[in-house]
């Protein structure tokens, strides 16, 4: 807050030139031909008398109302303050051994420094006294100030004021709030547009309200302790050289508008059951400073600056130091870095240059809208051996979009990590030397996930313990991360390189809605942990299921398609949910037993799988994708018990003759295979794209379940069976192709039955021509040279007869064209031949 009304302070005639003033509105101009007042001019004449005192040495003029104070400060005298009051300090250090007292207010000039070795004690004037302070009440009340007073002290742009000479007084002070709490409230307000040095030690005090835009510099070593206290309107620079407290248990502070904290000490930062936030930056000149937090009830810190070097390229540069560093201790307070709204990380730096140090369970929260990246571990130490002890603590990633905090080094804490919604988490920069982890092992290490948890290490192993919540977790680093504890988690699992293992014992994963292995090399080891299970389950083709001698259930509800591969002695899968698992790839668990519990398990044209035992419930369907291509093996391989009961389906299968054969099961233990397909007894019928094939559960003495073509495929010869019908053919002991001889035999029968026909077809037509002939032979043409015809007479013209016209009698010659009384088309002439040398009966020629 700001204080009103005009300042208390002598109008000397001398100013430096650095002093900042509000500058004054330029008058409008006179129009042309206006008489100025008398009283005008006498204001300008003035004016210039006032410039002319800048021009001419002379000594300092006062003010009428103010004092000038310079003399018996010089000659250290005590001084009674009866008004406003001004020191016109010479160039130099001046070291005032007295005292102030009175009432007025004191003004700080000139260019030269004056240092204060007693403690002084005066106000303002009864009149100008307006501030008042109540308390917050309940047990533990904190002052409240409202409406300050104006400035008692003001220290000028240019002119120095130091409290203290490296004792514990020299102070400006005057506290009359101490039954309010036990805090020493100052009422002497202060303005800085100077420079205020605080070279008080074994002190702790307070400057009451602090405005102005100048320097207040602590020095180095000086173990005094000023309080920053209330509203503190100053847009000035803090220098802290040794310690500092920005706000206290017994009080409260607004500190909004600071330039820069430098810290080259201790800043001690507290908040007692409000929030308070500091957007400053704090810069550190030499080696060795910290900022220590404090909180108490519903307290919470927020720092939305950057603490780093004044040098910004020192912050990740590796320095030649041993013993000091900057450093953060958080002492049982809740602190957090950022408001949601910067990207400025808060303590840039690498491990080499920083520590964080969290005492008595406090907590650091992050809370950034773009990635942000912490090089510094979190430990529980003292000081630069921060690494010596663990923490116990809680960390946390604000649930801020876009909040993605990467966690470059390993950290040294137990406790809870939460991970809000929408954020993420990020152990590891992917990197090599950008590994980091998270202590575990301690019954209270945990990770509430409720965004996403991402582990990119590249080689050192992590192990994550009791992770629960919505989110989601992806590997994506080429170490090993392993779970263990209760993983309850719910969001999705994502393996994209390297391995996610289970530890022994481990609950599992069982309740994460969707694990994938999305890259070839990406590994799920499950071969520790024992019988697991999860709700869904794909994979890219590369991707490895290490079942070791466990079983994992896989309680698929909808559609999935894993393209990896099962490995393992001992171990198997087991089917359940409505869903469809589809296999694409090989897999081989010799001596574990598959069991198709519920759902479906369909495989691939290419997949195979190699197993103990394979079980089936009457709730399961067995559906395989044969393929258009032969194949050497059967899709299922098995070399112990196989046990058949739910359905099978065929989606597509190569094309064979009548009789070819394709084997779905083999298994090569002792025993036969029991059961069969709901449905399908011994030779039952199946289709598959239209073709009918006959199930056989004894081939092979019962060890194989074949299909055989029950008809030639459609479209293809029988002596074109095609590589898969001629090797399912193949007699044992003989090698004689039994489907290629019985075809031949067929195509000579065919051929003598054609031959047969033609003969009697043949046979039957001489003797229709053979009837057709008049009785008594024909008449021979006359000789000699035949007489030409005409049309009416004689025979008729001359054309060929239409072979695609029947011989009918219904038919009607064209005009013109002759035809036989018996309704011969051909027609004759009058000799009896027709065209084709036939002999018919003579016609009556036309008349």
């Amino acid at each position: 807050m700001f204080w009103t009304g005009l300042p208390l302070r002598s109008n000397h005639a001398r100013r430096p030139p650095l002093m900042a003033r509000p500058a004054v509105p330029p008058r409008t101009a006179a129009a042309p031909g206006t008489r100025w007042p008398r009283t005008t001019l006498m204001l300008a004449a003035a004016a210039l008398l006032a410039m002319s005192a800048f021009l001419l040495p002379a000594a300092p003029a006062v003010a009428a109302g103010s004092t000038n104070i310079t003399a018996p400060v010089l000659a250290n005298a005590n001084v009674a303050l009866s008004g406003a009051s001004v020191i016109d300090l010479p160039s130099g250090t001046t070291t005032y051994t007295g005292t102030f007292s009175g009432t007025g207010a004191l003004t700080i000039a000139g260019s030269g420094t004056l240092v204060l070795t007693k403690d002084s004690d005066f106000t303002l004037p009864t009149a100008l006294q307006h501030q008042q302070v109540t308390t917050s009440g309940g047990n533990w009340p904190y002052p409240i100030v409202t409406d300050p007073d104006r400035p008692a002290v003001i220290v000028d742009a240019g002119a120095t004021l130091q409290y203290g000479n490296g004792g514990s007084t020299g102070v400006i002070g005057d506290y009359p709030y101490t039954y309010v709490t036990s805090l020493q409230l100052n009422r002497d307000n202060i303005e800085v547009d100077g420079t205020l040095v605080l070279d008080v030690t074994n002190r702790e005090f307070n400057l009451g309200t602090i405005s102005g835009s100048g320097l207040i510099s602590q020095p180095r070593f000086t173990w005094g302790s000023p309080d920053l206290a209330d509203d503190v309107p100053f847009t000035g620079t803090i220098s802290n050289g040794t310690g500092m407290n920005f706000g206290s248990a017994a009080f409260r502070l607004s500190l909004p508008s600071a330039q820069a904290v430098d810290n080259d000490g201790s800043a001690i930062v507290s908040a007692r059951n409000y929030t308070l936030t500091l957007p400053e930056n704090f810069y550190e000149n030499a080696y060795g400073s910290d900022i220590n937090f404090h909180t108490w009830q519903a307290g919470l810190i927020v720092m939305t600056g950057v603490d780093d070097y004044a040098t910004p390229s020192l912050d990740t540069a590796t320095l030649a130091h041993t013993v000091n560093y900057r450093g953060i201790n958080i002492e049982g307070a809740n602190v957090q870095w950022g408001n949601g709204t910067t990207g400025q990380f808060f303590l840039p730096a690498t491990p080499s240059d920083s520590y964080i140090n969290i005492h008595n369970d406090g907590s650091l929260a992050f809370d950034y809208d773009r990635p942000v990246t912490l090089d510094t571990s979190i430990s529980g130490g003292v000081y630069q051996q921060s690494l010596s002890t663990p923490a116990d603590a809680s960390v946390t990633i604000s649930p801020t979009p876009g909040n993605a905090v990467t966690f470059a080094t390993p950290m040294n804490y137990n406790g809870t990590t939460t991970i809000g919604s929408g954020a993420e988490l990020l152990l590891g920069t992917g990197r090599p030397g950008g590994d980091s982890s998270l202590l575990s092992g301690a019954s209270g290490d945990e990770i509430a996930d409720y965004g996403t948890l991402l582990v990119r290490d590249t080689s050192t192993p992590v192990t994550l313990q009791n992770i629960n919540g919505p989110g989601s977790l992806t590997q994506s680093g080429q170490a090993t991360t392993t779970l263990a504890g209760m993983t309850a988690y719910t969001g999705k699992t994502t393996v994209s390189a390297g391995t996610l293992a289970l530890a022994p014992g481990a609950a599992g994963i069982s309740a994460s809605s969707d694990v994938t292995l999305a890259s070839a090399g990406a590994v799920l080891d499950l071969s520790r942990a024992g019988n697991q299970s999860v709700r869904q389950l794909s994979g890219a083709g590369g991707s490895t299921v290490r079942l070791g001698a466990g079983t994992l259930t896989v309680s698929t509800t909808a559609a999935a398609t894993f393209a990896g591969s099962f490995s393992g002695t001992g171990g198997g899968l087991t089917t359940d949910g409505g869903g469809t698992l589809t296999l694409t790839g090989r897999s081989a668990t010799p001596g574990g037993t598959w069991h198709l519990g519920h759902g479906t398990l369909a495989l691939s044209p290419r997949a195979q799988i190699s197993v103990g035992s394979l079980l089936q419930s009457a709730d399961s369907t067995l559906s395989l994708n044969l393929g258009t291509a032969a194949r050497a093996e059967a899709p299922v391989e098995a070399d112990g018990a196989v046990r058949l009961g739910g359905t099978l389906t065929v989606t597509a299968a190569p094309q064979l003759a009548k009789g070819g054969q394709i084997t779905l099961i083999h298994d090569s233990a002792a025993a036969a295979i029991s059961g069969t397909f709901s449905g399908l007894p011994q030779g039952g019928k199946i289709t598959a794209e239209g073709r009918a094939y006959r199930i056989d559960y004894a081939a092979d003495s019962g060890h194989d379940v074949v299909l055989t073509s029950a008809a030639a495929s459609a479209g293809t010869s029988a002596s074109k069976g095609g590589p898969q019908a001629a090797q399912s053919n193949v007699t044992a002991g003989t090698g004689r192709n039994q489907s290629g001889s019985t075809a031949m035999i067929r195509v000579a029968l065919a051929s003598a039955a054609a031959v047969t026909l033609a003969i009697l077809l043949g046979a039957a037509f001489l003797m229709s021509r053979r009837r057709s002939r008049p009785r008594g032979g024909h008449r021979a043409p006359p000789a000699g040279p035949r007489r030409p015809t005409s049309p009416g007479h004689g025979s008729g013209p001359t054309w060929a007869p239409t072979t695609s016209r029947p011989r009918d009698s219904a038919w009607t010659p064209s005009p013109g064209q002759p035809r036989d009384y018996r309704g011969d088309p051909y027609g004759s002439d009058e000799y009896g031949h027709g065209p084709a040398g036939r002999t018919g009966r003579p016609r009556r020629p036309r008349r």
